[in-house]
């Protein structure tokens, strides 16, 4: 398109009304008139607001739940009722928020403009405007948010933002670039939190919207700069930009391009891979990563050196066709002995070094190994060279294509840390070549550093925004650093592997509180879980098969299992306490089942000392005095009318005993005999009087008080404890019992902080650390990385889940030497000396 073509092309674009625009997308009245947009502006307008509406929907959606999830767990009153506010303000606002959201995003399109000023010129208009005083603290807060979401999009969607810049650039009138542009995401921010502070909420619910609305809406803005791209294309708008920051470079007047924008030359796209661009050096060959790694034994490589999408390029021969037999004399990389002089060290070295400025930053989620002989190859050919490699030096890039191919497998880390890890291949293999003792030394602070990073990202697992996660920002900080500054000075290592131990200090820190809190909610609900159950079994033993009158139920029901439960959570089942408690308990059911009048002498004796325990159970509980005096003279009217029928039940068997004596006597005698009538004195019914001589409390509790033989027997204190004790260690589970030499079973024994692959069907496998054997239930559970519960097992389950590798455990130990230990057990025997 000629530049007159293209100036007619924008005067026809745009249609001055005189007044504002109704409906979404209009302009106050104090504002300048509305300018009519072009049809092709309008499309890439509707597409935006559609996509939009779509987005933020889900982010209401999950805000709601997530503040009614935070209410429920708040612990005070105050910041519960903000949570409730909040849920209710949103949902009255929620079309005018959606509204307001929009029409700010469609107002930027009429016109565009800078939504995202210096860090100090904001502060200072904030200052001037409250009067020099500080910004206030939520605000600021606020602030910081909205601005690293903005800096996260624009690094991570810095071509297409630069592409729609540059095409929304010639359809609108005004200068656009990243800043001003209408769709750009500080204007997206902008629109959202201008939207937002028109609801009245609390900091914490505020920070929750901005939170869902980075995750829901912010972070996916790929896809919307994506569509609206293809759209401009389909539309004939600059469908040909190969770099568009390249291209906004060259033209002259421009806005320079931001700080830190790359613009270094970019590679083709790779063979397979098209769309795809990646920074390289200038005279870097294209066959990146390709064919099989040099010297692989067993066929160890399959799959590793050859990604997805990248294979060898044509023509140029595989790593291992380094044979005599293969070499044809021409450029390129020769065999030994082939008599081609071999390449001296520190051409090696430069060499490695160009390649290492080049290593494709992998955003994806696996990651491939750097196929090191086959650039040496292409860029021997390139530049009409031909070199061979020194024994030793052909050694180290075996090995260290050994030690990487191990990693690329190991189970221990996920996929995109993998492949983060993979690509310090060229820093240690030029480690490796400049000091052939590298691998024999254990210290070294590049192994170190590896080792620090994979031990941090053991448990790591990723989300669907593992981009931003901490962590996994952090390990790519450390490897973009070492790739970026690593030439021949190793303090490179140090510094990073010293700020790197800050990071995970810090990051182990918070995970241990939350393990701790953890831990400590499981052991808790462990202990009242089996003191609950402690208690019901001593009440099933004493009151199996037995009607108890009402009044012992209430007694049982409402006091004497909380009596009984706060002793076992407090001291044990083997205390004094617990076992004082569980007799009076058995005494209680004693008193209202023992045969009167057989029992009223030991009835006599025991019930002052029972109701005085019965009485300070009462009072330990709390409860009011209006309920002790009804549970107490509810038992004093049971044990009145029990001594009652005793004394009837004895009156009744006198007297029969005399009927029968009088009737056996007339029986056998020979004449009527005269029975002469028994003193008044000696007929009446003398209760034998118990002696007054006061007996000690402790013998009363512990004397033996058994049912007649007809009567089912109380059982014991002892046999009360056996049947305690096997009720904490029932077992529910419908699984098949293992034997005690069973290795899974015995390997329940030996776990302790040990890492796991959980793998449940139809759920995505989860790394998790046995955190905590609870004792009281025999129980073990597991937390992820966070210190979040995962799992918990009882023993038995844990044994069947080792059995059935639901459970898999990771390997221990520091990840380059367990490389190591590979490398020694597959490579046969090595010039180079390694120590594991």
């Amino acid at each position: 398109m000629s530049m007159d073509d293209m100036e007619r092309s924008n005067n026809e674009l745009f249609v001055i009304s005189g007044g504002a625009k109704s409906g979404r997308g209009g302009v106050s009245g104090g504002k300048s008139a509305t300018r009519q947009l072009s049809k092709t502006v309008s499309l890439v307008n509707q597409k935006a607001i559609q996509w939009i509406q779509s987005r933020v929907e889900e982010v209401f959606a999950q805000v709601d739940d997530s503040l009614f999830t935070m209410a429920e767990k708040a612990h005070q009153q105050d910041e519960q009722d903000q949570l409730f506010q909040a849920i209710r303000a949103i949902r009255v606002e929620h079309s005018n928020l959606v509204d307001s959201f929009c029409d700010g995003v469609e107002e930027r399109f009429h016109h565009p403009r800078n939504d995202s000023p210096g860090e100090d010129a904001e502060l200072d208009l904030r200052a001037a405007s409250s009067g020099l005083s500080l910004v206030n603290n939520d605000d600021l807060e606020q602030q910081v948010a909205i601005r690293s979401m903005v800096a996260n999009i624009r690094r991570d969607h810095a071509e297409p933002i630069a592409a729609l810049s540059l095409r929304l650039d010639t359809l609108l009138p005004e200068k656009i670039y990243d800043e001003n542009l209408p769709l750009g995401p500080a204007a997206i921010c902008a629109a959202f939190a201008d939207a937002l502070d028109d609801v009245e909420i609390s900091l914490r619910a505020r920070m929750t919207v901005l939170k869902k609305f980075e995750l829901q809406l912010a972070n996916r803005l790929g896809e919307l700069y994506e569509d609206c791209n293809r759209l401009l294309i389909d539309q004939g708008v600059l469908p040909h930009i190969q770099d568009p920051l390249r291209e906004r470079g060259r033209q002259g007047g421009e806005k320079a391009p931001m700080p830190g924008t790359p613009t270094s030359p970019a590679m083709p796209p790779l063979e397979g891979d098209p769309g795809t661009q990646v920074s390289a050096a200038p005279d870097m060959p294209a066959g990146f990563a390709g064919g099989a790694a040099p010297g692989f034994a067993g066929g160890t490589a399959s799959g590793f050196a050859a990604g997805a999408g990248q294979p060898a390029a044509a023509g140029y021969p595989s790593a291992g066709a380094g044979s005599p037999g293969s070499y044809s004399g021409g450029p390129g990389l020769a065999p030994a002995g082939a008599g081609v002089p071999a390449m001296a060290t520190p051409t090696l070295l430069q060499q490695l070094g160009q390649f290492q400025m080049s290593v494709p930053a992998h955003t994806g989620a696996t990651g491939q190994l750097v196929n090191v002989t086959e650039l040496l190859q292409q860029s021997l050919v390139q530049s009409k060279q031909s070199a061979s490699l020194h024994e030793l030096d052909s050694e180290v890039i075996r090995l260290v294509d050994m030690l990487f191919s191990f990693m690329l497998e190991d189970r221990n880390l996920a996929e995109p840390i993998k492949a983060q890890l993979i690509r310090m291949q060229l820093p240690m293999l030029k480690l490796a070549v400049a000091d052939k003792a590298f691998f024999s030394k254990g210290g070294h602070p590049a192994r170190r550093l590896l080792n620090e990073l994979a031990d941090a990202a053991i448990g790591w697992q990723p989300g669907e925004n593992y981009l931003n996660d901490p962590l996994y920002r952090e390990v790519c900080t450390i490897v973009e650093a070492v790739l970026a500054e690593y030439d021949r000075d190793e303090e490179i290592f140090l510094r990073l592997l010293e700020s790197f131990r800050q990071f995970s200090a810090r990051e182990r820190k918070r995970a241990e509180v939350m393990e701790r809190r953890t831990v400590d909610e499981a052991q808790g609900t462990a202990r009242v879980e089996a003191s609950k159950a402690r208690v019901a079994a001593v009440f099933d033993a004493l009151t199996a098969e037995r009607k108890l009158p009402k009044i012992v139920h209430e007694w049982l029901n409402r006091v004497w299992s909380s009596v009984l439960f706060r002793a076992c959570l407090k001291e044990g089942t083997d205390s004094s306490a617990w076992r004082q408690h569980v007799l009076t308990a058995r005494d209680l059911i004693w008193s209202v089942v023992a045969p009167m009048p057989e029992s009223s002498v030991k009835m006599r004796r025991l019930l002052p000392v029972l109701k005085k325990r019965l009485e300070a159970g009462a009072q330990s509980l709390s409860l009011s005095a209006g309920d002790r005096q009804r549970l107490m003279g509810g038992l004093n009217i049971l044990y009145r009318e029990r001594q009652k029928l005793g004394e009837r039940v004895e009156s009744e068997r006198e007297r029969r005993t005399r009927e029968r004596l009088v009737q056996e006597l007339r029986r056998e005698a020979d004449s009527v005999i005269s029975i002469p009538v028994a003193n008044p004195a000696t007929a009446a019914v003398i209760e034998e009087q118990v002696p007054e001589t006061p007996v000690p409390e402790a013998q009363v509790l512990t004397e033996s008080r058994e049912l007649p033989v007809e009567q089912k027997a109380l059982p014991e204190v002892e046999e009360i404890q056996q049947v305690v004790t096997e009720a904490a260690a029932a077992n529910s589970e419908d699984l098949k019992p293992l034997p005690n030499d069973d290795s899974h079973w015995q390997q329940t024994y030996h776990l302790k902080d040990s890492w796991f692959l959980l793998r449940r069907a139809e759920k995505l496998p989860v790394r998790c650390r046995l955190a905590a054997i609870i004792s009281d239930l025999d129980q073990f559970m597991f937390v992820n990385r966070q210190g979040a519960k995962v799992g918990v097992y009882s023993r038995l389950e844990l044994a069947h889940a080792l059995r059935n590798e639901e459970l898999l455990p990771l390997e221990q130990g520091p990840l380059f030497e367990r490389a190591l230990e590979f490398v020694v057990g597959n490579c046969g025997e090595s010039k180079i000396a390694i120590s594991v």
